[in-house]
């Protein structure tokens, strides 16, 4: 059994991680994606950490929201689980807004 505090410092360090993880991966292809549709780099670079800040604090807001068990097994299903599901629900808004702004070839 951890400590409370302990079980909860573990989850934010889990969830981090894998946030971070997804992030860094994306950054190259989702930079060069929003050059492209930004027209400036400013423009794509603002949109560059503003995506990334929401794929690590999506499932941060997630993680936060349940309950944290102080079981280790429960804790790692329940953490790795919702820091997935957060990352999920940031590629999902991310992939909508780069969908819906993306240039279609004519019918």
């Amino acid at each position: 059994m951890l400590t409370p505090i302990a079980a909860l410092l573990l989850a934010y360090s889990m969830t981090a991680l894998l946030a971070l993880f997804a992030a860094v991966t994306l950054w190259r292809p989702l930079s060069v994606l929003l050059g492209e549709m930004c027209g400036t780099e400013q423009r794509s670079r603002f949109w560059t950490v503003w995506s990334t800040a929401m794929m690590v604090a999506t499932p941060m807001l997630i993680v936060s929201i349940g309950a944290i068990a102080t079981d280790p097994v429960r804790l790692v299903k329940g953490t790795v689980a919702s820091a997935l599901t957060g990352i999920l629900f940031a590629l999902i808004g991310m992939g909508f807004a780069v969908w819906s702004r993306s240039p279609r070839a004519a019918a």
